[in-house]
């Protein structure tokens, strides 16, 4: 399981980050040709639009609203931090104004992310932009009546001994994205979703681009990159949403009817069984069913030979084996079939189920609870002259299953033209 949220891991966050070390290397190098500056400076814009749109149309208010912190951040740099830059030490309300946008938006950042997407767009919207809005408002009132605590807390160096001046940002305003870096990493990892992947990349990107102020393209660039990770964000997990199957994490039955347009003309089909899963939901009730479900799922997932697993619907999974005949499927089938039958399932009470991880595990190596184990059957067929097609081949994978069912369960079965 480790290994395979690793893999996970990597190929969520792999894409936006490429995408934001290639926009550093574009930056450090200077590897764009001179652009007319209307045309960099429509970047955000255009990007935004296209976020804004994406989020709309699939219901994501979360991305909307990262959208509009990434261009606070992108308009705070250019018409404040800038221009103080330029000017020199003056008045210090720009510079409060500034400190205290880096400083809310990471913590905007975090709590958007874990505020979930419950209610209709418009009013979810709306309470999002009620909420961080009175934070903003709250933060400058302060800022206006209080400007001796405000600039103390806000533009004072607190930790000389790690503070980074190259960060471009006052050093609470570091502390506070750091913390949200550390959040969302968190998150990431925990759960690998392109959404984590994105917030984390953006919040790690936005940090990036405040030391870039002087540079030609770099502040146009970076909020244009970090607005099309989000972007990609919302149609990753749209796409994912449509193939993919929630509860196991196999690919869903989309999935396969699209990899059964592209076989090629040797393959093999496997249709899998839990046997006796309605008795089993009966019994232990459909949150254990559930678990069975997902133990099977990454199993299966397992699976050798070059196949590759789909959730066909309720308790049924389908095995594509390209390039193979059904006997060459049967000694990986067969290996999975044992696996699956040795592993214990442990039912808990849940009036005493632990609240520690450790604890459970110590639990189940003092062999307390009680243990149920699963068994699936399965069928195998081939593609050939009588089952010409996949869907001739899977119906003939079916009968193969209902021969091993009949047969006596916890078993592979052939078919037999």
């Amino acid at each position: 399981m480790m290994q395979e949220r690793i893999t996970r891991l990597a190929f969520t966050l792999l894409p936006p980050l490429a995408i934001a070390l290639g926009v550093a290397a574009t930056v450090r190098g200077d590897l764009l040709p001179p652009l007319p500056r209307g045309l960099m400076e429509a970047g955000p814009w255009l990007a935004a639009l296209l976020g804004a749109g994406l989020a709309l149309a699939y219901g994501r208010t979360r991305v909307l609203v990262f959208i509009g912190l990434v261009l606070a951040v992108y308009l705070g740099a250019v018409f404040q931090l800038r221009p103080m830059a330029y000017q020199g030490a003056g008045d210090p309300a720009p510079a409060l104004g500034y400190a205290l946008l880096t400083f809310l938006v990471p913590m905007i950042a975090v709590a958007n992310s874990f505020w979930t997407e419950r209610y209709h767009i418009a009013m979810d919207l709306g309470l999002r932009l009620l909420a961080f809005g009175a934070c903003a408002g709250i933060g400058v009132v302060l800022i206006r009546q209080y400007p001796d605590a405000a600039e103390a807390f806000l533009l004072t160096i607190h930790w000389p001994a790690v503070h980074w001046p190259g960060l471009g940002m006052p050093q609470v305003s570091s502390w506070s994205l750091l913390l949200g870096l550390v959040i969302t990493g968190i998150a990431l990892v925990r759960g690998p979703r392109p959404f984590w992947a994105a917030q984390w990349v953006g919040l790690l990107g936005m940090g990036w681009m405040l030391p870039q102020l002087f540079h030609a393209y770099a502040l146009p660039l970076s909020a244009t990159a970090i607005l099309i990770i989000l972007s990609l964000a919302v149609i990753q997990e749209s796409f994912q949403m449509a193939f993919r199957d929630d509860l196991t994490g196999l690919p869903g039955r989309r999935a396969l009817n699209e990899r059964l347009q592209r076989l090629g003309r040797r393959y093999a089909i496997a249709m899998t069984d839990v046997d006796h899963f309605k008795k089993f939901n009966d019994t232990y009730g459909h949150d254990l069913g559930d678990q069975v479900l997902r133990v099977v799922a990454s199993h299966l997932r397992k699976v050798g030979g070059g196949g590759r697993a789909y959730r066909y619907g309720g308790e049924e999974f389908t095995i594509v084996f390209p390039g193979k005949r059904a006997q060459q499927c049967v000694p990986f089938l067969d290996e999975l079939r044992e696996a699956i039958q040795d592993y214990d399932i442990v039912i808990r009470d849940e009036k005493n189920r632990p609240e520690d991880r450790r604890e459970g595990r110590a639990r189940r190596g003092q062999g307390r609870g009680q243990t149920v184990s699963v068994t699936i059957s399965m069928g195998v067929a081939e593609r050939d002259a009588e089952h010409p097609d996949p869907e001739a081949v899977i119906k003939a994978a079916d009968q193969a299953l209902y021969r091993a069912k009949e047969g006596g369960r916890n078993r592979v079965c052939t078919h037999e033209g």
